[in-house]
């Protein structure tokens, strides 16, 4: 049977549910009855439960007696030192840093007026000792990923129709490609996306588009589709799509087999499974934003002003950063031909014979 390492909500002490429950009262902002974290967007707040959720669950497997014990009582420097030690055996270090900042934001949110700088320092430290995994070996530039989407719906385009809807789902799924590859939007943008809230169809072409609480930098953001794209986008919208069964039932942009959206987490592991699959290098979101943004310094650098832009950033360093790993990249391709030149020309190694 599997052990579930995060705490179902319908599993949590009625304590923490109430706290939570406090934390986003909407309440009003004239006579300050409004929770801590009233503030925040749904994506904030998913984020924030499901590392409080690992928390409980490490609880719950390994300290059931704690969970009697209030939110904020529990959380000590002893027990969150365990529970540290219990998940560096599970996780990567930059997931081990990612629970302890995320039970450090639920802490102060839970109980803003309690110094919890002990557990913030922990997380900073976690944080400095974490080394990031070097993903630029797994981007495939955002070319590649394109013409991998458009084959994906002209493969669709060619299947008969089937009681799974093999058909629909593999067409969707190659316009989802092709849209990041050349809009490389975050996964709570992308998912976002309704026929009647954010895309504009008319004569001329395809609009999307995003509201400001659709994107991390709360700024409105619009894509014109390019008119090689329009085709496949409006064939989507107007056949593939309402094929698709319980499509009708909502507004979703990305329709599922369970009449509702696609998830955040499903498009996740629907663009992982067919990049995997195609180039063995399966990318995440993230990563086509990592591609873009690398690969435009490369091929365009006198064009890395518009990285910020491309990745709905607000701060320059975005843009430096991905220009001194492009100019890294580059010394070290023309290290390694320089190299193999220096080879090809002193020719094969002799061989000495020692008698």
């Amino acid at each position: 049977m599997r052990t579930l390492k995060h705490l179902p909500l319908d599993q949590w002490p009625d304590a923490d549910m109430q706290a939570f429950k406090a934390v986003y009262a909407p309440g009003n902002i004239f006579d300050e009855t409004n929770g801590p974290g009233a503030h925040l967007a749904q994506g904030t707040r998913c984020t924030i439960e499901t590392t409080y959720r690992r928390w409980l669950g490490y609880l719950h497997l390994n300290k059931t007696d704690d969970l009697q014990l209030s939110p904020t009582t529990r959380i000590t420097p002893a027990r969150v030192r365990t529970f540290i030690e219990q998940i560096r055996t599970e996780v990567r270090p930059t997931s081990v840093t990612f629970n302890i900042n995320g039970l450090f934001y639920a802490a102060r949110l839970i109980a803003p007026h309690k110094d919890w700088r002990w557990l913030k320092a922990i997380g900073s430290r976690l944080a400095a000792q974490a080394k990031s995994l070097d993903r630029f070996n797994q981007l495939v530039p955002a070319r590649q990923t394109l013409d991998l989407g458009i084959e994906l719906m002209d493969q669709a385009l060619a299947l008969p129709p089937d009681p799974h809807h093999r058909r629909e789902f593999r067409y969707r799924d190659g316009l989802i490609l092709a849209l990041l590859s050349l809009w490389p939007i975050r996964r709570r943008s992308i998912a976002a996306i309704t026929i009647t809230s954010h895309i504009k169809l008319n004569e001329d072409g395809v609009t999307v588009l995003l509201h400001p609480e659709d994107t991390k930098s709360k700024r409105q953001e619009h894509y014109r589709v390019p008119d090689h794209l329009t085709s496949y986008f409006k064939r989507y919208l107007k056949e593939i799509r309402l094929n698709i069964p319980g499509a009708t039932r909502h507004d979703g942009l990305w329709a599922s087999n369970q009449a509702r959206p696609l998830s955040e987490g499903r498009i996740y592991d629907i663009v992982r499974h067919h990049t995997g699959a195609r180039f063995g290098k399966p990318m995440g979101l993230h990563d086509f934003r990592r591609s873009a943004a690398t690969f435009l310094a490369m091929d365009e650098p006198d064009k890395a002003g518009l990285i910020p832009g491309v990745l709905q950033q607000t701060s320059p360093e975005v843009s430096e950063k991905h220009y001194i790993l492009a100019r890294s990249i580059k010394a070290s391709q023309r290290h390694v031909a320089t190299m193999e030149q220096i080879r090809a020309e002193l020719g094969p190694p002799s061989i000495i014979r020692r008698d």
